[in-house]
């Protein structure tokens, strides 16, 4: 797969720079206080020599996207210090412009080169006991997972364990602490946002019926959860995570607009109000999602 362009990859909205790099770190540390494990409990650690694929590892941080991820260090990094060294995880993502050195990996870490929406190398099919996907929702073109939900799922052995962590931006939304603080800025940031997001093709109804979905795809879900609000502890942290993701994103569509200066100018005016609508206690929250289940 190396070297291979693909419209996923030429799609890809968050730039994939250094500050990209380090933003999907800190958005892993807000998985971790969100979620409080890195793999859930019902998956045994006990046992020797399981095999975890994690799809979209991006800087090893987990999963923000066939994209980059999210976790303090690599997903896959962390998790192998929480289970037996028996154990073999690859972290497969379609570009490695993020992975880490391969000589800052653990002996039991591979990060592969693979686009999760092309067809599986043979080698790959059955061959993992569990598959973790996160954050991929900014890559599921017109509202349609089924192709990748079908690939991960050809991943995994009967009998495995299935993880989806991911991001509703339908639920994408301002909040401020008093009636008399306003959000103005920021609810109409949130909402030229997602216009753009509908420009390329992004539909985000499909992850309220992400259990369903991966039922159907031969799934035998054991927990559903959406997290609709922040902790106290982090609610400045996930403020800050989203508002350098709007200016990531926003800045990469803006280039492949043909009003891309006029547009940027107007951008940074609404940017720089949200800023101030900030200082003041103003916070942004997209509910955050996992499903946990077995490959029937």
């Amino acid at each position: 797969m190396a070297g291979k362009t693909t419209s996923v990859q030429e799609e890809y909205i968050h730039p994939r720079s250094y500050r990209d790099s380090a933003r999907l770190h800190f958005q892993h540390w807000i998985w971790q206080n969100v979620l409080g494990y890195t793999l859930h409990p019902s998956v045994p650690k006990d046992v020797q020599g399981l095999k975890v694929a994690d799809i979209g590892c991006g800087n090893g941080a987990v999963g923000d996207e066939p994209a980059p991820s999210q976790k303090t260090q690599c997903w896959v990094l962390e998790l192998a210090e929480q289970v037996p060294s028996s154990w073999h995880l690859t972290g497969f993502d379609i570009s490695s412009a993020q992975f880490p050195h391969k000589a800052y990996l653990p002996a039991n870490v591979t990060l592969q080169q693979q686009d999760a929406f092309e067809e599986m190398p043979t080698d790959l099919l059955g061959s993992f006991d569990v598959v973790h996907i996160r954050a991929v929702c900014v890559v599921v073109k017109n509202g349609d997972p089924r192709v990748l939900l079908k690939n991960a799922m050809m991943m995994l052995k009967p009998g495995g364990y299935f993880q989806w962590d991911d991001f509703d931006p339908a639920s994408f939304a301002a909040y401020t602490p008093s009636p008399d603080i306003s959000k103005t800025s920021s609810d109409e940031l949130i909402k030229t946002w997602a216009a753009y997001g509908k420009k390329l093709g992004l539909r985000f109804e499909w992850l309220s019926n992400l259990p369903a979905l991966l039922t159907k795809g031969g799934l035998r879900v054991i927990e559903s959860r959406r997290f609709a609000e922040p902790k106290d502890k982090i609610r400045k942290a996930t403020t800050d995570n989203w508002m350098m993701a709007l200016e990531e994103t926003m800045y990469v569509i803006l280039n492949r607009s043909d009003e891309a200066e006029k547009e940027k100018r107007r951008f940074q005016e609404l940017l720089g109000m949200t800023v101030e609508e900030t200082k003041e206690g103003v916070g942004m929250w997209i509910d955050w999602l996992v499903v946990v289940g077995t490959k029937g």
